[in-house]
């Protein structure tokens, strides 16, 4: 035993070299991952969209904690089409991942937060970074995803697996959390 206290003495250097460079990546490691074990979003939100919805940002408001519907604006001039309503409402589970499909009677029962922020902490963030690269033909050449969004907060992020329309951008509408 005493050999072994031997060896250590005469090596503190080498061992406190070693060992602060790792429990510097280990504390570093435990700082972004261990919040994703003990800090789990608790509020589902509820969302519009649908293949027009950008163009009608005004279709649906909450005040005072329920969802209310205005009538789209159909256009005057008698020769163009009328605009229909194709918006869709869903309910997002935080638990499960995914988007469920509701009625508007069932969006209005609900009792709807529509801050930005969770009262947990959380949002939904847009995403804009490449979709993928790619090397040849063109260097550096990227795509553009404007339509993924994550759940981001308290130093995490998560891809949202979202029902979305067949509009090209801005198809999707955070209406709010559910309370």
């Amino acid at each position: 035993m005493s050999e072994f206290m031997e060896t250590i003495k005469k090596n503190i250097t080498l061992i406190l070299g070693i060992s602060i460079p790792i429990l510097m990546i280990l504390f570093v490691a435990g700082s972004v991952y261990l919040p994703r074990l003990f800090i789990k979003p608790q509020f589902n939100f509820l969302y519009g969209s649908g293949d027009d919805f950008s163009y009608k940002k005004g279709l649906y408001s909450v005040q005072d904690g329920r969802l209310l519907k205005s009538g789209v604006k159909q256009p005057e001039d008698q020769h163009l089409q009328p605009v229909l309503d194709e918006s869709k409402l869903y309910i997002y589970d935080l638990v499960k991942n995914e988007a469920r499909e509701i009625s508007l009677a069932e969006a209005q029962s609900l009792n709807l937060d529509p801050s930005i922020k969770s009262p947990d902490g959380f949002e939904v963030v847009k995403g804009g970074g490449a979709e993928g690269y790619y090397f040849l033909p063109h260097f550096f050449e990227t795509r553009i995803d404007y339509d993924t969004r994550y759940l981001s907060g308290h130093n995490q992020s998560r891809k949202l697996n979202l029902q979305l329309g067949r509009a090209p951008f801005g198809s999707f509408r955070f209406l709010g959390w559910i309370k």
